[in-house]
């Protein structure tokens, strides 16, 4: 998961200078996150380190401020009938988008009809809709979490991934890779 979460905001635009910063900051080489072995407990020990600094991993704070540390992690697929259900982290611009839901299927209708929040253009999710639409996104696997099977899953690492995969439609794969944790 945390080479997923890393791999996944290094390329982007939004989150990618930031991580980058913390990366030089701690002296930590590109290729850790950009050709992670996962079988290296250095490497593995460093890239924990780097999104600790980055996002508060492990360290109750920022995104993971509240996150439970056990969660059994695993490698699935989504069907694409599935993505609407997933839901938002609690933040201001997710869950106005949701109309207060966390639901991406929410999120993706207001997008449609036009609405938007705190003045953010729609560009970035329409342009990797249209990507996925024409098969030309390569994307990381979104990173989701829950209590349980039976509980709602969140959305903890791929916000933008899980809208555009909404708004491509019947488009979209017919399933998608994510990384799902599990755990009270």
């Amino acid at each position: 998961m945390v080479a997923a979460f890393l791999k996944a905001e290094f390329t982007s635009p939004r989150f990618g200078d930031e991580l980058k910063k913390v990366m030089k900051e701690q002296g930590i080489a590109e290729e850790i996150i950009a050709k992670p072995n996962l079988n290296n407990e250095d490497e593995n020990r460093l890239r924990a380190q780097v999104l600790g600094e980055y996002r508060g991993y492990k360290q109750n704070s920022k995104i993971f401020q509240g996150f439970p540390d056990d969660l059994t992690w695993y490698e699935a697929e989504l069907a694409r009938d599935e993505i609407g259900d997933l839901q938002y982290v609690d933040y201001s611009y997710w869950n106005e988008l949701s109309d207060h839901t966390h639901q991406v299927k929410r999120a993706v209708a207001n997008i449609q009809k036009g609405k938007v929040v705190f003045g953010v253009s729609h560009d970035r999710f329409l342009t990797v809709a249209e990507h996925i639409r024409q098969g030309k996104q390569n994307l990381e696997p979104m990173i989701l979490w829950s209590k349980n099977t039976d509980s709602p899953l969140t959305i903890l690492e791929g916000h933008l991934r899980a809208t555009a995969f909404g708004l491509a439609g019947e488009k979209a794969p017919l399933t998608i890779k994510v990384i799902v944790g599990l755990g009270e």
